[in-house]
């Protein structure tokens, strides 16, 4: 029988630590399930009942070949893109000055087609900029004075006194101080025109696009403030009117209060700037993202190999025979994409970026170009099923190749065994 007390003793010192990044993939669908059963009432059917030597090392070694399978497996998977291919992806513009695009962290699978932007406007917030006054001197009588300002449905007053020894510019600081201070939904700073020693108040409202209700965001009454500066500093000047972002997308008319746009909440855009002529906007594959999953698949597959030259088993030997053959065979292949086999068997992947292509070597994956996955899969299919198939053993009888049962529960106590991430 199996020890398994003494095998999870020297399990976390025995078997190898999996990457920090690595997923585990070990969900599997009802039919999953049913297929593995058969796959174990078929190879019992034919297996002949061997006697172990089932040491504390070699059981260790056991389960270590079925987790360092099951990990390829699921590199292998992740690279086929059968774990949604939209993780690959990022989202590009053929003129970023114009637009930028990116695909949201939330982004749903109902990503929108490629499309043609052509940004008409942006969207504006509403700029008040005040008089040029002379910075270093005083324009205005001292004494008190007020500052009234009506944002939306709400109005703010300001007081503040002005001495003899004041300058212009820090009364504006002043006032733009308090301003910013309140958060009143405008935001106040200092233009300065260092040529002609001048500095005028600007006010910018928080929010861009056209407003709710009436033309603008902010406005100023003066009749019912006494003394109010408001005329004095000028900022009852409008140089930009709130207005909407319009753009077409595919030529169909858009508008947005926001130069920020969000398609099918899962693609968010930023208009830049306007453009004469439309601009494409696409996807194409995140070479960062695709680079994490190639260097985890080779993780994986150089930690099975390491595997199998850490025993001095004859099993141990047909285990490094089994995984490094499909390397082997698709060597041509691995070596266009610029992935090469080193004299240890592991799969390193070139320093040169002119070699290396993570495409070239994420199509490896796909059925319809390369048989490399397939035979992958047959190979760490056999390891995950029966990893004694790699551990020496010794042959008590042969099976009765007349009979038609499977008897699938005689060696049921290890053609399965356990792993330490089954979700």
């Amino acid at each position: 029988m199996v020890n398994l007390n003494n095998v999870y003793n020297y399990y976390s010192t025995q078997i190898l630590s999996p990457r920090n990044n690595q997923k585990s993939n070990s969900s599997h669908k009802k039919d999953d399930l049913k297929t593995v059963y058969q796959n174990i009432v078929k190879q019992n059917k034919d297996s002949p009942l061997y006697k172990f030597t089932f040491s504390e090392r070699i059981q260790a070694y056991a389960i270590g070949i079925k987790e360092a399978a099951m990990a390829l497996e699921a590199e292998s998977d992740s690279l086929s893109g059968d774990s949604g291919s939209l993780s690959e992806m990022k989202a590009i513009s053929s003129n970023e000055t114009v637009a930028y695009a990116r695909l949201r962290e939330d982004a749903s699978e109902e990503l929108p087609e490629d499309l043609t932007l052509k940004v008409n406007s942006l969207a504006q917030r509403q700029t008040n900029v005040g008089y040029y006054l002379p910075s270093g001197e005083l324009s205005i009588e001292p004494g008190s004075y007020s500052f009234g300002i009506a944002v939306g449905e709400n109005e703010y007053t300001f007081h503040m006194n002005i001495h003899s020894n004041d300058t212009n510019i820090e009364i504006q600081r002043s006032l733009a101080g308090s301003i910013n201070d309140n958060d009143i939904g405008v935001r106040a700073s200092i233009r300065n025109n260092r040529m002609e020693g001048t500095s005028a108040l600007v006010l910018r409202s928080d929010d861009a696009g056209k407003p709710d209700n009436g033309d603008v965001f902010f406005s100023f009454d003066e009749t019912y403030l006494e003394n109010d500066i408001t005329s004095i500093l000028g900022v009852h000047n409008m140089e930009i009117a709130p207005s909407n972002a319009e753009f077409l997308i595919n030529d169909n008319l858009h508008t947005s209060v926001s130069n920020r746009i969000s398609l099918n909440h899962s693609m968010d855009i930023d208009l830049l700037s306007t453009s004469d002529e439309p601009i494409h906007i696409g996807y194409v594959p995140d070479e960062d993202k695709l680079s994490d999953k190639i260097e985890d698949f080779l993780y994986s597959y150089n930690a099975l190999v390491d595997l199998a030259k850490s025993d001095e088993q004859h099993g141990a030997n047909r285990l490094f025979h089994d995984i490094t053959n499909v390397a082997n065979r698709h060597s041509e292949e691995l070596k266009a994409a610029g992935v090469n086999i080193d004299e240890n068997g592991h799969l390193i992947r070139s320093d040169d970026d002119e070699l290396f292509s993570g495409i070239r070597f994420q199509a490896l994956f796909s059925d319809k170009i390369s048989d490399f996955k397939k035979d992958l899969e047959k190979v760490t299919g056999k390891m995950t099923l029966n990893p004694l198939d790699y551990v020496d053993k010794v042959v008590v009888t042969y099976p009765n190749t007349s009979g038609t049962y499977p008897n699938p529960y005689n060696p049921s106590k290890y053609s399965g065994l356990l792993f330490n991430d089954y979700r």
